[in-house]
C-alpha cells in the first residue's frame, strides 16, 4: 500500500498520518525482524514469507516495507509498518498491543512466523521462553561494545588495578562513579551499580557481583587487588646474599657468596632464555603474560558464566518434565474447566 522506493514510502507514511492526525503517539513506525537458520531460505523465498507473515498480521490495512538483508550467514527480513491504520487511523499499539500479553503483537508476530516457517519445512526455535531476551536498548549498546554491563565491568576493573585492598577498592568504587552495596552477612554479599544509571532511572535496581561473573565476586576481586599490588615488582624466592664487610674479610665466605650469586644468576638467565627474550625485554614480557593471563580469566569468567546458564536451563528443564504431564492435560481442557 505504498512505493518500494523507501523516501517515497516514508511521505505516504507521513500522509497517512496527518490525514488522520495521529499526533497522540510519537511512534511513527513499528520495525519487525524475521531471522532465518543459517543456509535453509533464498532471499527471494524469504521474501515471499515476510510479505504472507505482514498479509495474516497486518489483514492490508497497514502500509509497510520489507527489505531481505543478507549481510549475515543468516538470512533475515526487516519489516518497517506504518503506526497508524491508512482505514481506521488508529495506531498499532491500540489495535494489537492490548490485553493479555499472550496476545499481543510481538506474541502474535512470533505465532505467525512460527506457522508460516513450519508450513515450508524451515526451523522453529521451540521453546523460547528458555533464552535469556535484552531490551532493544540494551541489545544495541552491546552491539557497539557499549552495554551497561560491558561498561559497569571496565569500571570496576579500573578501581580493581589502583586499590590497596578490599576496603580501598569499595571506597574508590565512588570515585569511578559506581554505587556499591557490600552486606558480607549476606549469602549475595557485593552488588553493584553506575551512578549514571540511577541518574537516568532512580528506579534502577543493583546487580549481584554473581551476574557480572565469577570474576567479580568478592573473593576473585581481593585475589585481584592482590595480583595488581605484587604484579610490577617481582620478590626472588632465592636470596641474593649481600658480602658485608666481615665477610669482605674472609675469602672463603666471599667466594661461597659469589658462587651462590652466580647460580642465582644462571638459573634467572636460563629462564629468560627459554622464553626467548633478551634480559632488557625481561619487565615488558612480564608485563605482557601478565595482560594475557587477565584475558584468559576473563575467558574463563564467561565460561563459567555459560556453565551457570546451562545449569539454570537444566533445572527449568528438569522442572518441566514434571509437569508437563499437566500441561498436556491442561491444554485438552476449555472454558470453565480449564479456568479452573
Amino acid at each position: 500500500m505504498c512505493e518500494t522506493d523507501p523516501v517515497r514510502a516514508a511521505e505516504q507514511f507521513r500522509a497517512v498520518r496527518e490525514r488522520f492526525e495521529s499526533s497522540r503517539s510519537t511512534t511513527k513506525a513499528q520495525h519487525i525482524i524475521q531471522s532465518f537458520a543459517p543456509n535453509e531460505v533464498t532471499p527471494e523465498k524469504a521474501m515471499e514469507i515476510a510479505q504472507e507473515l505482514c498479509h495474516r498480521l497486518l489483514q492490508e490495512q497497514y502500509q509497510y516495507v520489507i527489505a531481505i538483508h543478507t549481510d549475515r550467514q543468516h538470512c533475515h527480513a526487516h519489516i518497517i509498518v506504518n503506526n497508524t491504520n491508512f482505514i481506521t487511523g488508529r495506531t498499532f499499539e491500540t489495535e494489537h498491543n492490548q490485553g493479555k500479553k499472550k496476545d499481543r503483537a510481538w506474541a502474535e508476530v512470533r505465532r505467525i512466523s512460527d506457522e508460516l516457517c513450519r508450513e515450508n519445512n524451515l526451523s522453529v526455535i521451540e521453546h523460547p521462553e528458555m533464552g535469556k531476551g535484552k531490551k532493544h536498548w540494551e541489545w544495541d549498546m552491546s552491539r557497539q561494545g557499549l552495554s551497561w554491563k560491558a561498561k559497569l565491568k571496565f569500571t570496576i576493573d579500573q578501581a580493581i588495578k589502583v586499590s590497596e585492598n578490599f576496603e580501598d577498592f569499595l571506597r574508590k568504587c565512588a570515585d569511578f562513579g559506581v554505587l556499591v552495596e557490600y552486606n558480607p552477612d549476606h549469602k549475595i554479599d557485593l552488588k553493584f551499580m553506575l551512578a549514571e544509571q540511577k541518574e537516568r532511572n532512580p528506579r534502577a535496581k543493583f546487580t549481584r557481583s554473581r551476574t557480572l561473573g565469577w570474576y567479580y565476586e568478592t573473593e576473585q576481586i581481593k585475589g585481584r587487588i592482590a595480583q595488581y599490588q605484587g604484579g610490577m615488582i617481582y620478590v626472588p624466592r632465592i636470596k641474593v646474599r649481600q658480602i658485608t664487610p666481615k665477610a669482605e674479610e674472609n675469602k672463603f665466605v666471599r667466594d661461597a657468596i659469589d658462587r651462590g650469586n652466580m647460580k642465582v644468576a644462571s638459573i634467572a638467565k636460563n629462564i629468560i632464555t627459554a622464553y626467548g627474550v633478551e634480559p632488557d625485554q625481561v619487565r615488558g614480557a612480564a608485563m605482557a603474560a601478565f595482560i594475557e593471563r587477565a584475558h584468559l580469566v576473563g575467558e574463563l569468567n564467561d565460561l563459567n558464566a555459560q556453565i551457570k546458564d546451562l545449569q539454570e536451563k537444566l533445572k527449568v528443564l528438569k522442572k518441566y518434565r514434571k509437569v508437563k504431564h499437566i500441561g498436556e492435560e491442561l491444554k485438552a481442557l476449555s472454558g470453565r474447566e480449564e479456568k479452573k
